[in-house]
Parts: structure tokens; C-alpha cells; sequence
């Protein structure tokens, strides 16, 4: 049988996130093009289970997602009021870089979860502390960090004989299957915006 709280529990965390979602969607933000892909899979199946039954893994999928994107926008949250004085197009000057940090965390939760160790873990925490100082400067970290994670990420988990995916790629195939967007879309995010865009129209 379908537990509807969870299903409240997103509905009430958009209604009071309202403002924060729009004055981001409403700046085409960067910061969340990386998981628009996810926040779009769990608001279709949200959608869905209104007038339908949603499997075990659906309902897996959901819980999945919504925590993910909780977690996502907990610290999103927590940079603006802390580092920008809650200025959502300051924030967006450095976006760049929190989406740096949000990537750092996903993989750092990875490794955490399938109990990894090795000199890249640390490596991995002193890019952390080293993002962070960037954002405390209210400064983009440079481009090659992005490189030096890829290096340290790939090579921790081809040790370990490890395949990771990380949650935005597999949401991106889920809203595949779902056929949310075809797989030829030349822009997901802008896909993602102008539905978001499009609802707001509609409330409104």
C-alpha cells in the first residue's frame, strides 16, 4: 500500500521552499542545472501517484529523489544566508563553484557509503577545505579543480573496482525511460525551466 507522507512531506517542503525555487528558476540558476534531471523525475512521479498507484521501486525512485534534492538545497540554503546575504544573483557570480562543492559531496557521501579508503579520500577532504576557502573569499575556485577531482575520483574507484554513477546521471536515464524528455534534447536544463516556468504561469 502507497505511504502518502512522504508524498505530503514534498508538497509542503516545495510550498514552503517556494520562493527560493522560483528566484532560482527565475535566474536560470547553474546551481541546480546539475540535478534538474532528478528534481524533474520526482516531480513527475509526484504527479503521477495523484491519480495512480506507484510501484515499490517508484516509490524507492521518489524517496530517493526527494532526499537527494532536500540535501541539495539544505546546503544551497545555508551558503546563501551565511556567504551571499540571502542575494540569490550574488550567489549565481559563484555558482560555478558551489556546484564544485556539491559534486565533492556527492562523491564523499559515494565513498562514505561503500566504506572506501585510500590517500585519495583524503586528497578529496583537503579539495573540500579548499573549495570552501574559495567560498568564504566570495571567489570562483579555478577550473582545474573540477580536473583534479575527476583525477582523484576516477583513480580511488578503479582501485576499488568500483563503476559509479552519480545521481544526476541516473535520474537523466530514469527521465529517459519515463520519457519525461526524449533523449535527444538539446538542452535538459532548459527543458527543466521552461516547465518549471510554465507551472508557475498556470498558479499563478
Amino acid at each position: 500500500m502507497e505511504d502518502n507522507t512522504i508524498f505530503d512531506d514534498y508538497a509542503a517542503w516545495k510550498k514552503e521552499n517556494h520562493d527560493l525555487i522560483y528566484s532560482l528558476v527565475n535566474n536560470k540558476s547553474k546551481i541546480i542545472q546539475r540535478f534538474s534531471s532528478v528534481i524533474a523525475v520526482v516531480d513527475y512521479l509526484y504527479d503521477y501517484h495523484l491519480d495512480n498507484n506507484l510501484s515499490e521501486d517508484e516509490e524507492l525512485i521518489f524517496s530517493s529523489g526527494y532526499d537527494y534534492i532536500y540535501d541539495q538545497f539544505q546546503l544551497i540554503e545555508t551558503l546563501l544566508e551565511n556567504n551571499y546575504n540571502n542575494d540569490v544573483k550574488k550567489m549565481e557570480k559563484y555558482g560555478q563553484t558551489i556546484n564544485l562543492l556539491l559534486y565533492i559531496n556527492d562523491f564523499k557521501l559515494e565513498i562514505a557509503n561503500s566504506n572506501l579508503k585510500g590517500k585519495e579520500v583524503n586528497q578529496l577532504n583537503d579539495l573540500n577545505d579548499k573549495v570552501y576557502e574559495y567560498i568564504e573569499k566570495n571567489e570562483n575556485a579555478p577550473d582545474e579543480y573540477f580536473q583534479v577531482l575527476n583525477d582523484l575520483t576516477s583513480s580511488l574507484f578503479e582501485k576499488n573496482d568500483i563503476e559509479i554513477q552519480t545521481i544526476d546521471q541516473i535520474f537523466y536515464e530514469i527521465a529517459i525511460e519515463y520519457d519525461i524528455y526524449d533523449e535527444n534534447e538539446y538542452n535538459i536544463y532548459n527543458y527543466f525551466l521552461n516547465k518549471e516556468i510554465e507551472k508557475r504561469k498556470n498558479v499563478s
